[in-house]
């Protein structure tokens, strides 16, 4: 998807989003719904006060780092690319991710829903999760294998 569809898109949505916002050099007030688009255009990185909903978005381009004041919903993605590591102010939903990167720490303000992780990195350190992490197996089995010095952190099995 090109810049120019995509803000013709947020536009039909009921944000008529300028180039400073679409970079996140502007805030946006509220929420973005952008519920059923499966891409999003490089260069596309905003800053939100609201809840951000991309539930069907299949990949994230390099460089998408957004500033989420509520929610990020990113419940589509299978696989995130190394260095994404949003700032979200509530909760942050990958509900899909069976993995996650070497180097993923987002600063999330309350809970990380990683639903469907079936690995947890060796060097993974989350200490800028400020509330708990979800994490459920589809066997309902708590054979996650977790580091002593991540004990303290909240992880819901």
């Amino acid at each position: 998807m090109m810049k120019d569809e995509f803000i013709g898109y947020c536009k039909y949505q009921g944000c008529d989003l300028t180039d400073k916002q679409y970079c996140g050099k502007e805030i946006i007030k509220g929420d973005l719904n952008l519920y059923s688009l499966t891409s999003i255009p490089e260069g596309f990185n905003p800053m939100l006060s609201g809840d951000l909903y991309l539930n069907d978005l299949a990949e994230i381009p390099e460089g998408f780092n957004p500033y989420v004041g509520g929610e990020l919903w990113l419940e589509s993605l299978s696989s995130i690319p190394e260095g994404f590591n949003p700032v979200v102010g509530n909760i942050l939903f990958l509900s899909s991710l069976t993995s996650i990167p070497e180097g993923f720490n987002p600063l999330v303000g309350s809970h990380l829903f990683l639903d469907r992780l079936t690995e947890i990195p060796e060097n993974w350190n989350p200490f800028n999760i400020k509330g708990d992490i979800y994490i459920y197996s589809e066997d309902d089995s708590d054979d996650f294998d977790i580091k002593p010095e991540l004990k303290f952190i909240n992880f819901h099995l």
